[in-house]
């Protein structure tokens, strides 16, 4: 009797616990804006990947790592991209257009093997940016359509 109503607290326990990580995703991930003078200027470090469409994230495995860092300067509406995933350095350049729609991306870099799959993804990701958008100390560059986004937090 008394082991039931220990595995009861538990589950009870482990459900609150679940809840409230749901709830502190969405908090953490909003919806991003488009203003006039937006830009991508800044070091950002890219935290996660997102389905759109069933709101799924595949969140950094490893936070406290090196990570995939980069850098974007920009001159008026022509950009810049420097920086580094955990195995390779990484550069590109970017054309930023009316209402936060991105043109002629190029995105390129070393080609050392990732050792991680979600390392090895943003190179893909890069390369179909299309769209970018902004929210609190985040920036999210959205590609495949605007289907997909990743995100990446002020560095």
């Amino acid at each position: 009797m008394k082991q039931s109503a220990f595995l009861s607290i538990c589950y009870f326990c482990l459900f609150l616990l679940t809840a409230f990580q749901c709830e502190q995703k969405e908090e953490i991930y909003p919806e991003s804006t488009c203003t006039a003078h937006a830009t991508l200027r800044g070091t950002w470090r890219l935290e996660a990947y997102q389905t759109l469409a069933t709101g799924a994230l595949d969140i950094d495995p490893d936070p406290k790592g090196r990570g995939r860092v980069f850098t974007f300067s920009e001159e008026n509406s022509t950009g810049k991209i420097s920086g580094h995933t955990v195995a390779n350095t990484v550069f590109g350049s970017y054309q930023r257009a009316d209402s936060c729609r991105l043109e002629s991306v190029a995105f390129g870099g070393t080609k050392v093997g990732e050792r991680s799959i979600w390392s090895a993804r943003v190179g893909a990701a890069m390369s179909n940016v299309s769209h970018f958008g902004q929210a609190n100390d985040r920036l999210y560059l959205y590609y495949n359509n605007r289907s997909e986004r990743v995100i990446f937090r002020k560095y």
